[in-house]
């Protein structure tokens, strides 16, 4: 029988350490975070793996990053889910697999993975080798629905022919909102010809799980598209629309994803109209709505299939992928653990703060099946989705656990 090949993988939940935490965020090696990761240490020393992957944000300061490097005995590797994907997410790894290099460019950008099922989008996924280069320009920074136009900004792309980083081309501010939440994250608005900003599990409402974006709308894919005007008068086919950036005053269609009202702002030559006056903006010529991104768009900036979230809710499903990880990033790296090593080959995974299961998914899509998947996880609505996915994953529970006398694997 060919030897059994014992991999550890994981990511300590970054809540404490985060650079997003405002209020008693932990800046070094102690504490509950740290009490986390140590339960992943203490893990690698009872299950003594062949192999071990360690994730978090690369945000965590420098003193927590390197003691972690020291207490696992391996180098850091940052890498940027934006070169597999369209999301810019920026992560640690510490591994034992050797010299591994960055994952190739793609060259993916948000437009390339907004489908026409999700918003009347008239884009379709694009095979990365035929992306066109983007232009530069200058971007639009506005309060759309209240405030009017405030500033333009230049926006550097990375040289590379298309843009590298999420695009800011304005601001909202929602009704009720004093004007301290005017540049605040939930309501910052980002073009779809660059990156997405990185997911976020833990946020609040508005933008702030997934950002929100100018997204296009091809209005002839409407089956009966409807408007209301100022007096709330319903339209049996589409209405001319307008874009002056008030609710009260601009033409509305019924968008098909939630089936409720959503403003439409016209681009024409370069130029859209806020309040009455054109401004420049780097988008194409097309009519756009302000939306934050679906769980099937979130799914595809996390490189997983369309429906693996299919059986939680909305609200778990971008919590569950906002604190996951981007699939390619860690096949990319498992890859290079698993050279030469043979499909047939018995592998038994230990899967510490496991999520939405996608370390299974990464070792099936490498071809690995003869696959022992241990999990520690205690959110209901994670491992609802990894184990409809994969109903033979083995859920052990609170990764504390780990620490009892005599644990062994699978007692």
């Amino acid at each position: 029988m060919a030897h059994m090949i014992k991999f550890l993988i994981g990511g300590s939940p970054c809540t404490h350490w985060s650079i997003a935490k405002t209020k008693g965020r932990e800046t070094t090696a102690s504490g509950e975070g740290w009490e986390l990761f140590k339960n992943f240490l203490i893990a690698s020393k009872k299950f003594a793996p062949d192999f071990f992957l360690y994730e978090n944000n690369k945000s965590v300061t420098k003193g927590i990053k390197g003691q972690i490097s020291y207490e696992l005995n391996a180098p850091l590797q940052y890498i940027n889910s934006a070169l597999v994907s369209a999301q810019n997410r920026e992560r640690f790894y510490c591994h034992n697999f050797g010299d591994v290099p960055q994952p190739a460019d793609r060259g993916i950008i948000l437009q390339d993975i907004l489908g026409a099922d999700e918003s009347g989008v008239a884009y379709k996924l694009a095979d990365p080798k035929a992306i066109a280069d983007r232009q530069k320009g200058e971007c639009l920074r506005a309060s759309y629905y209240k405030s009017g136009t405030r500033n333009f900004e230049k926006k550097i792309t990375s040289g590379r022919g298309y843009q590298s980083v999420p695009v800011r081309i304005g601001t909202i501010e929602s009704k009720g909102k004093n004007q301290a939440a005017y540049d605040s994250k939930p309501y910052r608005v980002y073009s779809p010809q660059g990156k997405s900003v990185a997911l976020q599990g833990e946020a609040g409402g508005v933008g702030a799980k997934t950002g929100l974006y100018a997204v296009p709308y091809d209005v002839a894919m409407f089956q009966q598209p409807r408007g209301f005007n100022k007096g709330g008068i319903k339209y049996d086919k589409a209405p001319t629309l307008t874009a002056n950036g008030s609710y009260e005053h601009n033409n509305l269609l019924i968008e098909p994803h939630t089936g409720k009202p959503c403003p439409i702002y016209k681009v024409v030559g370069g130029m859209v109209e806020i309040k009455g006056k054109a401004y420049p903006i780097n988008l194409p010529d097309g009519y756009y709505t302000i939306r934050k991104l679906t769980v099937t768009e979130c799914c595809r900036l996390q490189t997983l299939p369309d429906d693996y979230c299919r059986a939680v809710s909305a609200t778990q499903a971008y919590k569950g992928l906002g604190n996951g990880w981007t699939a390619e990033v860690i096949i990319h790296l498992l890859s290079y653990a698993l050279r030469g090593v043979s499909k047939n080959v018995p592998i038994t995974v230990l899967s510490m703060y496991d999520g939405i299961g996608t370390g299974r998914y990464c070792f099936d899509m490498l071809g690995y099946r003869n696959i022992s998947y241990y999990a520690y996880e205690i959110d209901k609505f994670a491992m609802k989705v990894a184990m409809s996915n994969y109903p033979d994953i083995i859920q052990c529970g609170d990764a504390y656990g780990v620490r009892e006398a005599g644990w062994a694997l699978g007692v």
